[in-house]
């Protein structure tokens, strides 16, 4: 269970760090969102939290960011925690990976919120006023960011989920070839 565990993150890690670089079509489309949901959702708090900080730690090292990455960071590993939800739930695949599907429209709206509520209270730049007016104009020019981002989810996030269910399947249907091969 441990090697399997440590394999599933690895494979999310490295996933995950390649939607940040290589992968990156669109700003804020990105599997980071469906990579800390199915670590949640099949993986223990402890390897979720791995999974989500080395992701943003390897991924940053290689494209920078600025000192919002406090709220970039703090943002998916609290969606993380929202894949903790479907834990609670004993739902058939498909009922699992539109509840998953649902969390990622959650955490579209979480991000967006929580980030660009970072850009304003940290703003290095000085592109925002300290004021609420400020606040409101930091959330409409990043309206754009956060279409992006549901889009992405509202793909990625099923398409995450319905990939993972197939290599699970592949991998059991493959190791119970191997044993019958191997009792014969």
């Amino acid at each position: 269970m441990k090697n399997k565990n440590l394999f599933t993150a690895i494979l999310l890690i490295v996933l995950g760090v390649a939607s940040r670089t290589i992968w990156h079509v669109w700003p804020n489309v990105e599997l980071v969102t469906s990579i800390a949901l199915i670590s949640s959702s099949f993986l223990s708090r402890k390897w979720t939290l791995f999974v989500i900080i080395s992701v943003m730690a390897i991924s940053d090292m290689l494209i920078g960011n600025t000192n919002i990455f406090i709220f970039t960071w703090s943002g998916f590993l609290i969606i993380g925690n929202l894949g903790y939800l479907s834990h609670l739930s004993n739902l058939r695949r498909g009922e699992r990976i539109l509840q998953a599907t649902g969390l990622g429209v959650a955490a579209s709206l979480w991000f967006y919120l929580w980030t660009n509520f970072g850009v304003w209270l940290l703003d290095s730049f000085g592109m925002y006023p300290r004021s609420l007016q400020g606040l409101l104009d930091a959330y409409i020019y990043a309206i754009p960011f956060f279409k992006y981002n549901l889009y992405g989810n509202l793909v990625l996030v099923p398409v995450s989920f319905t990939v993972y269910y197939l290599v699970k399947d592949l991998a059991a249907s493959l190791l119970i070839h191997q044993k019958i091969r191997n009792t014969n």
